[in-house]
This record gives structure tokens, sequence and C-alpha cells, in this order.
């Protein structure tokens, strides 16, 4: 039994996948939102080795550095000049989830 070579369309069907996976790996790069906790927002990327980095920040307009109140690596507030320091009432939750961000690709 013979069977029919199969048609540029069907051929089109097995390389879209590999097509559509290239933007998904260079999109691994970004931050993606991961949580809200008090008001703030949780981001997390993967580095090169797969291990979580992860930020917080109140969300707003304007680039991380010059227009956000973040958190920097050793999890202290920044303001950055022209801004209001936020209530710190909800910044041990903020502290605590990402603490759970850091320690596993599964955010418990």
């Amino acid at each position: 039994m013979r069977f029919a070579r199969p048609s540029l369309v069907m051929q089109a069907f097995h390389v879209l996948p590999l097509i559509l996976m290239v933007p998904v790996a260079s999109a691994s790069t970004a931050f993606q939102p991961l949580d809200r906790v008090e008001g703030w927002l949780i981001e997390r990327r993967l580095d090169d080795s797969q291990d979580p980095i992860c930020r917080a920040s109140v969300p707003g307009p304007g680039t991380w550095f010059s227009a956000r109140v973040h958190l920097d690596q050793d999890d202290e507030m920044v303001v950055p000049a022209g801004l209001h320091r936020p209530d710190e009432t909800g910044l041990k939750a903020v502290r605590d989830a990402l603490q759970r961000c850091r320690a596993s690709v599964l955010y418990l």
C-alpha cells in the first residue's frame, strides 16, 4: 500500500508550532505579572539558568527606576524624586511574596 505525499498545507502544520515557539522563548527575558499584594505588583522573569528573578513595585506610569516606587534587591523601598512614599503597613506581606517568588519557580 502506498501513501500519498502530505500536502504543503499539512507540512505547514508541522512547522507552525516551531515558529510560534520563537516569540515565547524571547519573551522569557521580560518580566511577567505574577501577583498583586497590598496594592503592589509582583513580577517575575527567569534568568538563563531558569532561576526566578522577582521584583515589586507600586503600579504607575513610566519606567521602573525613574517613575515607580519599588523595592530594591535588599527589599528596601526606593522612592524616585517627585513621588510620594506609600504607606508601609502592607510592606511585610510584599516582602514575604517576594521571598516566596525567589524561592522557587512555583509561586505558592
